[in-house]
């Protein structure tokens, strides 16, 4: 659900005119339904992170180490790769919302 709000947002910023150079202010994509923890990225980092529909950018801390693994760390938010039933689970709600 947070990726689908946070597709929206990005969406939103390009329509309005905006560049890769842009900051969004996104939701924590962790599994935790109660999270509402932002994040403050850029938006060329928001569609790198993005560019394989198992990954999610996530606040330090709130990585699942059993069903996702880091791939990418920085002070402000972490990237990481769902394995498992949580990756064909992800890939599955990427087609049936038609980003993938």
């Amino acid at each position: 659900m947070y990726r689908s709000v946070n597709l929206e947002v990005e969406r939103v910023t390009e329509e309005l005119g905006g560049g890769p150079n842009d900051r969004l202010e996104i939701l924590c994509e962790c599994g935790d339904d109660g999270c509402d923890t932002t994040l403050d990225v850029g938006r060329a980092e928001y569609n790198d992170a993005h560019q394989q529909p198992d990954r999610f950018m996530v606040a330090p801390g709130h990585e699942d180490e059993q069903i996702e693994h880091v791939v990418k760390r920085t002070p402000e938010y972490l990237i990481v790769d769902k394995f498992g039933e949580a990756e064909r689970v992800a890939e599955a709600e990427e087609r049936r919302e038609g980003s993938a």
